[in-house]
């Protein structure tokens, strides 16, 4: 259960977010789960085999194989990290009888965590990160929800391998991104939209392998006024659609068919 106070600055956070990227508000968080996760790898989950408590873990084979094994990383730090094998087992083991014997020490935690973190929910693999909700593997991370491996980047929501970004919304696979929405694969880019493969855009929206862009639309320069009133034209239609569905249809990925 989360803590009413962390409750809120999750959700006030949420709307500031939704507020600086798409330039209106939107509120209560979780009705846009499913959305927001649909081209993002989440956190599975398993059952320590001592206390039964769900244990989060990363979307990795690594970790599925060792899931019917698997301690919280409390339980593997304290209980079980302080057993040994006893002196006879230990003159006894070899290679026909290692597996039955080693069961007593081989459970194993899949959480990973360095640094100081804090009011981190339902997260797994974490590294100097707060505030962060459903999320994986977060380094020096904060403010982030549904996202996957987002590394020095804050206020993202639903990305997938963003770097050095901050204010990002189902941005994927790209770097330093600033006040973004449904980009893949682009690097230096601020203030831009449905945009795949670019560099060094500012103001652009559904723009495709190309670089130094401003005030473009289908990698054409228009001007500021003539930019800005397209924009508004599409952010009221994301909108209308977010608020009444709690989801979008439209996506960086079949934008162009």
């Amino acid at each position: 259960m989360v803590d009413s106070k962390l409750e809120a600055d999750l959700e006030k956070t949420f709307q500031t977010i939704t507020s600086v990227v798409l330039g209106k508000k939107l509120g209560n968080f979780r009705d846009y789960e499913k959305w927001l996760t649909e081209n993002v790898s989440t956190n599975e989950y398993g059952e320590s085999v001592m206390s039964r408590e769900k244990i989060y873990l990363p979307p990795f084979d690594f970790y599925r194989d060792i899931k019917h094994n698997i301690l919280t990383i409390e339980e593997g730090y304290d209980i079980q990290g302080k057993k040994q094998l006893s002196p006879a087992d230990l003159e006894q083991l070899n290679l026909s009888n290692a597996k039955n014997t080693l069961q007593k020490l081989s459970t194993v935690t899949p959480n990973t965590k360095y640094g100081e973190c804090s009011n981190l929910i339902d997260c797994d693999f974490y590294y100097s990160s707060h505030y962060c909700y459903k999320s994986v593997a977060m380094v020096r991370s904060k403010y982030c929800y549904y996202c996957f491996w987002p590394r020095q980047s804050d206020y993202s929501i639903g990305t997938f391998y963003t770097f050095s970004s901050q204010f990002c919304i189902k941005c994927y696979n790209s770097e330093n991104l600033n006040r973004c929405f449904e980009m893949s694969d682009c690097t230096n880019c601020t203030d831009s939209l449905f945009c795949h493969n670019c560099e060094n855009l500012n103001n652009c929206m559904f723009c495709f392998n190309v670089k130094a862009k401003r005030y473009a639309i289908c990698n054409v320069e228009v001007g500021r006024d003539r930019y800005m009133e397209i924009k508004q034209m599409v952010l009221g239609y994301i909108h209308k659609e977010l608020e009444q569905t709690k989801g979008l249809k439209l996506n960086i990925f079949n934008v162009g068919q």
